[in-house]
C-alpha cells in the first residue's frame, strides 16, 4: 500500500523523540565538561582549607591571670578549637623583677597545651628588665623554638640571623613570629639592625613564595603604630614597601596595648593590624584564603 501523510506521522514522531533525546544528552554532558552546572555529577574545583590558631598575650601579670590562663588552656584542650597557638609575648608584667623562676614557671604553664604552641618576645622579660641581655638569656632558655615541644607537621625553618624568628607555610598562608618589642632602646644600633633584620626576613620570604601562598599573618609584640612609629620606621617601611608588593591579604597580631583595635593603620589596604585584648583571654583566628577578606575573628570560642 503506497505511502500516505497519515501513515508517515508515528514514524515521524518516533524521529523527533529520539532527536530530542540524543540533543539532551550532548547539551548535558557539554554543560558538565565545561563546569557550568552546579548539580549533578559535576564537582568544582576544591577550596584551599581554611585554617585557625589561637591567639593570646600580655599573660599573666598575676596570679589572678595565671589561674585564669591554666582555665584557658584546659578549655582549650577539652575543645580542641586551633591548629596551633601563639602568644604575642609579655609574660610578666614590666615593673617585675625578671626572675628565672617566672621564665620557667610560664614555660611549664604553656607546656601544657595540647595545641602546638609558638611564642614570640615581648619587652617585658626582655627590654625591660635591669640587665636585658640576661633576661634573652632567660628567655632564650626556656622558651627560644617553644614549638619543638609538639609534633608540628608543617616545616618550621628560622631566620639565621635572628633564630628566634620562625616561619612556615600552611594551606597557602604564610606565617611569620618576629622579635619586635617596645619600649626603651637601649642600644639604637642594635634596635635599628634588629627592625631591618626583621624586616628584611619578611620581604625575602614573600619574595620566595608569592606564588606559593595567598595571605601572610605576621606575629609580633609591639604595638609599632600608636606606640611611637617613629621608632618602628626601619621595620615597618619594609613591611609596608613588602605587603604592597605581595598585593595580597595580610594580617598582622599584636599584643602591647592590652585592648582590641583592628584597622588598617597603613595607605597599603591589604594590611589588616590587630591587637588583641590580653590578659587571660583568648581570640580564635581562622584564615580562609577563599575570601576576599580571609581573616575571621572570635573572642567567645572557650566561652
Amino acid at each position: 500500500m503506497p505511502y500516505t501523510h497519515t501513515s508517515l506521522t508515528p514514524l515521524m514522531s518516533k524521529v523527533k523523540n529520539w532527536v530530542l533525546i540524543i540533543s539532551l544528552v550532548l547539551f548535558t554532558s557539554c554543560r558538565e565538561n565545561n563546569g557550568s552546572d552546579s548539580k549533578g555529577d559535576y564537582e568544582p574545583s576544591e577550596e584551599i582549607p581554611s585554617i585557625s590558631f589561637t591567639a593570646i598575650g600580655d599573660v599573666p601579670y598575676n596570679n589572678e591571670q595565671r589561674d585564669g590562663l591554666i582555665n584557658i588552656i584546659s578549655r582549650h584542650n577539652d575543645i580542641d578549637p586551633s591548629e596551633f597557638v601563639i602568644h604575642v609575648g609579655d609574660i610578666k608584667p614590666g615593673a617585675a623583677e625578671c626572675d628565672e623562676t617566672v621564665y620557667e614557671d610560664v614555660s611549664g604553664i604553656l607546656k601544657t597545651f595540647e595545641a602546638p604552641t609558638f611564642i614570640v618576645l615581648g619587652d617585658n622579660e626582655y627590654n625591660d628588665c635591669t640587665d636585658p641581655q640576661q633576661g634573652l638569656e632567660y628567655w632564650n632558655k626556656y622558651f627560644l623554638h617553644f614549638n619543638e615541644n609538639w609534633v608540628f607537621e608543617p616545616t618550621v625553618t628560622y631566620q639565621p640571623e635572628r633564630t628566634e624568628n620562625f616561619s612556615w607555610i600552611e594551606n597557602k598562608v604564610l606565617f611569620i613570629g618576629v622579635n619586635l618589642v617596645g619600649s626603651q632602646v637601649h642600644d639604637s644600633l642594635e634596635w635599628q639592625n634588629r627592625l631591618v633584620q626583621n624586616g628584611q626576613w619578611i620581604k625575602k620570604l614573600l619574595e620566595e613564595q608569592v606564588n606559593k601562598v595567598e595571605a601572610m599573618v605576621v606575629f609580633g609584640h609591639a604595638n609599632v603604630v600608636e606606640a611611637g612609629p617613629d621608632k618602628f620606621k626601619p621595620f615597618t617601611d619594609l613591611l609596608r614597601g613588602a605587603a604592597k608588593t605581595f598585593g595580597k591579604p595580610v594580617l598582622m597580631v599584636q599584643g602591647d596595648g592590652h585592648f582590641w583595635l583592628k584597622n588598617k593603620p597603613w595607605p597599603e589596604q591589604n594590611i589588616t593590624r590587630l591587637q588583641i585584648d590580653g590578659g587571660d583571654t583568648a581570640v580564635k583566628i581562622t584564615v580562609n584564603t577563599n575570601l576576599d577578606f580571609p581573616f575571621l575573628f572570635d573572642r567567645e570560642f572557650l566561652n
